[in-house]
Order: C-alpha cells, then sequence, then structure tokens
C-alpha cells in the first residue's frame, strides 16, 4: 500500500528530518528505517532492487536518467533538477514535493552554518554560479542560493555568473567594497569555474588580498573539459590572485538533497582530495564492489546516505570512488568507464573552460 505525500506519517517523518538536519536532534537509525518502509512502499523497482541486493543498498545514480525513482508520483513536483551530464548523454532529472524541496533547502542552510560560518559572522558571499532564475534546474543555483541567503552580508553578496559567463566587473567591484569595508569574503562555486577565473585574471595582472577570515569553498571534481588540476594547484592560484588563505571543497550531487564538507585538511586521493565525514544527518560511505559490504579502509563505490532526502531512496550508490581512511572518505573522481559529469562540467564551460 503506498504512502501519499499528504499522509500525516510523511508529515511526522518531515518534522523528524527536518530537526536531524538543522538541529542534529533525533534517531538517524529510526528515520533511516522509516525511509527504507517508505522507498519500498512507494517504489516497486527500488523494492525489487533491494530484494536482490539488501535493503538500504545505494540505488545507482544511472536510475535517475531517466527520471529515476520518486516516492510521490500521484503529487504534482514543485522543482525539477537536470544533471548537466556530457555532450550527446541524456540528462538525468529528479523532482521534488513541496515537503522535499523545504527539507532540502533547510539542509543546506544548517550545513552552511555549521561549516562556513561557525562563528556566526555575515562575509559577504560570491557565488561562482548562476542564480537561480537564470538557471531554475540546476540543484548548484539553488544551494548556492541557500548559502548567500543563510551567511552572507544582504548589501554586497552575490551572483557573478550571467548569461555570457563571469561578470568581471561586479566581481571586482564587489571585491573592492569588502576591501574597503574590511570584510571577509567566502567564494563558493564549482572548481573549474575558479580555475578559469584564477587564469584569466592572472593573465591581466589582476589581484586582491582579501581581508582576514576569507574563505574559498570549491565544489564538484578537479577534472575539466581540457585539463586535471589538484587541489593544492587550485588552492596556490586563489591565494595568489585573491589573497584567500582558507580552503574547502563541498561535495553535491543533483540526486543528493544535501552537501558533504571536508572533514580534515589532509589530502587523500589521487589529486589531493581531502575526505568527507560520516555526520549524523548521513554522509559518505564506500563498498566493496564484489562483497557489496561497507570497508572501513582502501577503496571501493562511493555510496552517500542522505537522511535530508525525502522524495527518492535515501542512499544513493554513485559512479565515483571512494577512499576510507579514518578520517572519512575522499571523493576520488569517476570511476574507470564512467563519464565525467556533473554542475562542475558545467560551470568549466560557462566560465571560459574549453
Amino acid at each position: 500500500m503506498t504512502v501519499a505525500h499528504h499522509d500525516p506519517h510523511v508529515g511526522r517523518l518531515f518534522e523528524e528530518m527536518a530537526l536531524l538536519v538543522t538541529d542534529r536532534v533525533g534517531d538517524p537509525a529510526a528515520i533511516h528505517e522509516q525511509l527504507v518502509e517508505l522507498a519500498t512502499a512507494n517504489a516497486p523497482d527500488v523494492a525489487r532492487y533491494w530484494k536482490q541486493v539488501g535493503a538500504g543498498v545505494g540505488v545507482p545514480d544511472a536510475a535517475y536518467k531517466d527520471g529515476g525513482p520518486h516516492l510521490f508520483p500521484d503529487e504534482p513536483p514543485v522543482r525539477v533538477f537536470r544533471t548537466s551530464g556530457t555532450t550527446g548523454s541524456v540528462r538525468g532529472s529528479v523532482r521534488y514535493s513541496r515537503l522535499g524541496l523545504e527539507l532540502k533547502g533547510l539542509a543546506v542552510a544548517a550545513n552552511a552554518r555549521r561549516s562556513l560560518v561557525p562563528d556566526g559572522d555575515r562575509p559577504v558571499v560570491i557565488r561562482f554560479a548562476p542564480t537561480e532564475e537564470a538557471a531554475p534546474d540546476m540543484a548548484i543555483a539553488f544551494d548556492m542560493a541557500r548559502i548567500q541567503e543563510t551567511c552572507g552580508d544582504p548589501a554586497l553578496s552575490t551572483s557573478v555568473i550571467g548569461p555570457s559567463g563571469v561578470d568581471y566587473e561586479l566581481l571586482a567591484s564587489t571585491l573592492d567594497a569588502a576591501v574597503a569595508e574590511g570584510l571577509p569574503v567566502v567564494m563558493v562555486g564549482a572548481s573549474f569555474a575558479f580555475v578559469n577565473v584564477c587564469d584569466r585574471l592572472e593573465a591581466e595582472g589582476r589581484s586582491w588580498v582579501l581581508p582576514p577570515g576569507s574563505k574559498m569553498f570549491d565544489g564538484g571534481g578537479f577534472k575539466g573539459r581540457s585539463r586535471a588540476v589538484g587541489v593544492d594547484e587550485l588552492r596556490a592560484a586563489v591565494r595568489r590572485v585573491f589573497g584567500i588563505e582558507e580552503f574547502g571543497n563541498i561535495f553535491g550531487m543533483t540526486e543528493l538533497a544535501n552537501q558533504l564538507y571536508d572533514a580534515v585538511d589532509v589530502p587523500v586521493g589521487p589529486l589531493g582530495e581531502r575526505p568527507k565525514a560520516y555526520q549524523t544527518f548521513g554522509g559518505p560511505r564506500v563498498r566493496d564492489p564484489r562483497t557489496r559490504e561497507h570497508v572501513t579502509e582502501g577503496s571501493g563505490l562511493l555510496e552517500i546516505t542522505d537522511l535530508s532526502l525525502l522524495d527518492r531512496p535515501h542512499v544513493l550508490l554513485t559512479g565515483d570512488l571512494g577512499i576510507a581512511t579514518a578520517d572519512g572518505v575522499a571523493v576520488a573522481g569517476r570511476i574507470a568507464g564512467s563519464t565525467s559529469r556533473g554542475c562542475s562540467l558545467s560551470l568549466d564551460e560557462m566560465t571560459g573552460g574549453r
């Protein structure tokens, strides 16, 4: 028997999930079990899959190439996000119900408060991502808007990606204003957006020394359309151009609701990728591709649990390589035979990558 979006049980589950992802209060194991039951009841394909491989094993991200499982098909979605894919490939899509989208917004905002501005300051947030109005089907646009609303100085914070790519004059004027007022800057966006911006500004001989407390958080992978750039190489370029000394990486996927932040500043992956920790509201684990068991050390398939995900199965088996360590799991790019994908590639192209 399926469970409707307006069922009181879903409303109670939403409240439990919201409390967990915002205040870290609740029982993650109990919420996991309820979400497994919901997906089993509302998605026959998922129920059959779990009967074969085990309940709660991540649903492969390839399942979303044709829209994937959606747990409330009779409830009109309020938002649809699409994966960027690659040239000539089919774009995946995910649908959000009213409660699902509200929960995603709460989770992204709470995670940003804890990870970007734990001291409660309101820095100037500069988004190297389009606005929601310009890119309503890009999850990164939604997420970065929530980060700005939650953490940013309301007067100066802005997106610097426009219809023609990076608005360099807006970027320069915003940075100049932040320096003049002594306000720290938090720059967020796709990894290769930063690569392309730094390439151009260095070629033009332009640079800033941003106020103390300024930070850069890049998202996505480190392989663009034309080259790969290591974490430390990217951070060195950002340090030269913007005078920033604090860094972090944000991992997100269109299929997920929440984001993962670095746990420690320790290079693990082949390009220096840092590990992400498993937290109260979920996080990364690594599965052995042969036994399907979780491993605590070494590489395997990256699986992510997201207890802020209401509209589809909350455990995702990605096409990425995960490297498990005592500090968490580093995301080390697509596994052999998988194509590069994600918002980072889209923003690489939008910001001048070739």
